[in-house]
């Protein structure tokens, strides 16, 4: 109940997101913070631990529950959609201890005497939260906080049964129907999270567009509401680039793209140019593999020979969640790409000319 105590806790996670949380929505090395999110390039030791991912989404909960700041669940949409299920293996038989940027997962060690570690067990604590996540009813406000398919049951003040159903492929597509299905005709509020990643987003209510629409907060829809009345929401899913230390990676959504060696075009740690346009990818949805959930080709001019391999090729990619996931060290997998360099594109040209 101590304003100071809760600012003290919103400045340390304000700085934790600054300077530690990774493209994927989660960080650390031996359990600790380096400053890894500008380290995040580096391959590094022991980083990214399930443990850390689960306790940094309970953290982010607890702050989204006391002040109703959406960025706190975008923080874990990307944890979720990232880190986390990334840490499952394909055939969900086992949890990673770590799940790097780079090169492959693996069980990790047996604890006190017993065939578990702390990450089997808190594992699956994090799925478990989801569903607690994605509907949060706060007096008569329903948060929705996660896109995904589901269906709720939820209460109202008063005793006031309402249900909601989710119908989409998002993060696959843009997307999201979702049917309000109230015991009798009622007056609420439906807060709908708008994430700040996304540049565009509109929302529509039985058809009609709603207006004060806002990246990285909520819209409230505040009607009554009948059975069979939906909402429309559709986000902005267009592939962005991300530069830092040299290397490259892709984000389409909350979702991380990473190469993978068993598409079998080419060596997952070659320097390339990824094609971008105003810090944007265009990518080419394909055909999932059996190992992947969402595969894409992306446009990437391949090696240091611009004479005679100038032309971009289309190279595969897949969501980073299934990179690497039957934990075989004979495939590699790859998040930040090492970006070739070009002297004679500023900066780097002499007298910057």
């Amino acid at each position: 109940g101590n304003p100071l105590y809760l600012s003290v806790v919103e400045k340390t996670v304000g700085h934790i997101v600054r300077e530690e949380i990774n493209v994927a929505g989660s960080g650390s090395a031996f359990e600790c913070w380096y400053g890894g999110k500008e380290r995040q390039t580096q391959p590094t030791y022991h980083t990214m631990e399930t443990c850390v991912t689960f306790t940094w989404m309970q953290l982010c909960n607890r702050l989204l529950q006391m002040t109703g700041n959406s960025l706190y669940a975008d923080y874990m949409e990307t944890a979720i959609y990232n880190a986390l299920m990334a840490s499952l293996k394909a055939d969900a038989s086992q949890i990673a201890k770590y799940s790097p940027l780079e090169g492959w997962r693996h069980e990790g060690e047996e604890q006190c005497g017993m065939h578990i570690n702390c990450c089997n067990a808190n594992g699956p604590r994090a799925f478990a939260m989801i569903p607690q996540f994605a509907y949060q009813v706060q007096d008569d406000c329903v948060r929705v906080n996660f896109y995904a398919p589901s269906e709720a049951e939820l209460l109202l003040p008063g005793k006031k049964p309402v249900r909601l159903i989710q119908t989409t492929d998002y993060p696959g597509t843009d997307q999201i129907e979702i049917e309000v299905d109230p015991a009798k005709e009622t007056v609420f509020t439906i807060a709908l999270r708008i994430p700040a990643w996304s540049e565009i987003a509109t929302v529509s209510v039985n058809g009609r567009p709603e207006d004060g629409v806002l990246q990285g907060a909520y819209l409230p829809v505040s009607r009554k509401w009948k059975k069979g009345d939906r909402i429309t929401v559709k986000l902005d899913l267009r592939a962005r680039l991300v530069e830092r230390n040299q290397a490259q990676a892709i984000v389409r959504g909350p979702l991380v793209l990473a190469r993978d060696s068993r598409f079998g075009d080419g060596f997952v740690d070659e320097a390339s140019v990824v094609v971008s346009k105003d810090g944007y990818v265009e990518l080419t949805p394909v055909e999932a593999p059996a190992f992947a959930w969402l595969a894409f080709t992306a446009p990437m001019v391949l090696g240091t020979d611009l004479e005679s391999n100038r032309a971009p090729k289309q190279i595969h990619f897949c969501d980073f969640a299934s990179a690497g996931n039957t934990w075989d060290k004979t495939q590699r997998y790859r998040v930040w790409l090492p970006k070739t360099l070009n002297v004679m594109h500023s900066p780097y040209k002499p007298y910057n000319q």
